[in-house]
């Protein structure tokens, strides 16, 4: 049975929790804001070779290296047209595109405008497609998911700490929207210190 687990999470969106670096100080605007949220937990990082396996194991009539074999080459000619500024397409699934990160406060001037110093990097966005009946948009999706306290679970049962700590001590909790929706969607940052 499908499931997706979740940990409850309290945060005010924007403000850090505490005050000082030791965290013994609580932040009162912190206090006064916060709510509780779900925020969705990783329990395992499938590979290629993983998501290769699980294909073949529904009874596709493709070897497992031939699966691996395809899905390599598109991963590979997705970078290479994404990188021709094109958008890529997976029908039922979503879109694919770029977008770029810019310098905080970019530029002010026209005449100073250079790419090569206002960009910090590039962001690889997915945007979901929500018209066919497979649709992953949030609102679907959601519909079809069944939820799983990680509180709930056994010592047995790891968890991934993929998704550090860090969101709830900075206040980000699992708010970090993005092109594919709800809170805790986004895109993934490709080279992109900043954060920008």
């Amino acid at each position: 049975m499908s499931k997706i687990i979740y940990r409850k999470i309290r945060t005010a969106p924007g403000v850090k929790q505490y005050l000082d670096a030791e965290k013994t100080q609580v932040n009162p605007q912190f206090e006064a804001s916060s709510a509780y949220y779900a925020q969705a937990v990783t329990i395992e990082t499938m590979s290629l070779r993983d998501m290769a396996k699980h294909i073949t194991s529904h009874g596709s009539p493709f070897t497992m290296d031939v699966v691996i074999g395809v899905l390599e080459a598109f991963r590979s000619c997705l970078i290479e047209q994404l990188l021709e500024s094109k958008k890529v397409k997976v029908q039922g699934l979503g879109t694919f595109y770029v977008t770029i990160a810019n310098k905080e406060g970019g530029i002010k001037n026209l005449e100073d405008f250079n790419i090569g110093t206002l960009a910090t990097g590039l962001r690889l966005r997915f945007l979901p497609e929500g018209a066919t009946e497979e649709s992953i948009s949030s609102k679907d999706f959601l519909k079809k998911a069944s939820f799983v306290d990680v509180a709930t679970l056994t010592k047995t049962q790891t968890v991934s700490d993929e998704e550090t700590d860090e969101n709830e001590v900075n206040g980000n909790g699992g708010n970090t929207g993005g092109n594919s929706g709800g809170n805790n969607g986004g895109g993934t940052l490709v080279d992109d210190p900043d954060g920008d």
